[in-house]
């Protein structure tokens, strides 16, 4: 029920001209991801390099499907004061197209501190375990894809700089973002 809810009034904010939509997730990206299943020739081993050490690194991003503009930093982790930082900046960033801009985020604790700043967003909240309903989703997996797919970085330097290739890939490519992001007609 909540969940069709909040798609109805996602259809009636989307058919609104003087309205965008923003979609805001933290994602974690893995410098020495776990081995998974792949294709290899019929008696070769397959070889898995492991650098001994666990690298992470967390993003907060935010992606307007409509335009397929897309803001993030890199964090090494998610609360409240995280966010309110990432909030801070991309007010200072983003370069906003319409009067009204609505910011969908999931129900993380730090989402909801009655302290936050929201600058120029309204807050919208998806229904409880509905991470399907948000395409910022779909931009980490094609990133983790593309970028981080059998990749092992040997030091942290070397994950935050293909993590930068990643975020500027993003960035720099609306066309192909506003694609990934597509939220089509609901």
């Amino acid at each position: 029920q909540l969940r069709e809810t909040f798609l109805q009034e996602l259809k009636q904010l989307m058919a609104q001209p003087h309205v965008d939509i923003w979609f805001a997730d933290e994602s974690g990206f893995e410098g020495d991801p776990r081995p998974r299943k792949r294709w290899d020739k019929k008696g070769s081993k397959t070889r898995v390099t492991k650098n001994g050490g666990h690298l992470r690194m967390n993003v907060i991003g935010m992606v307007c499907p409509r335009s397929g503009q897309f803001f993030a930093i890199e964090a090494s982790h998610s609360d409240s004061a995280t966010f309110q930082a990432f909030l801070d900046e991309a007010d200072k960033t983003v370069s906003f197209q319409r009067t009204t801009n609505i910011l969908i985020v999931d129900n993380a604790t730090w989402h909801r501190r009655k302290d936050i700043h929201w600058h120029r967003w309204q807050p919208k909240y998806l229904p409880p375990y509905s991470p399907d309903l948000n395409p910022i989703e779909r931009i980490w997996l094609t990133m983790k894809a593309r970028w981080f797919n059998n990749y092992v970085c040997k030091n942290e330097e070397q994950l935050l700089e293909r993590l930068d290739q990643a975020i500027l890939d993003v960035i720099n490519n609306p066309k192909k973002t506003q694609k990934t992001a597509c939220i089509g007609t609901l």
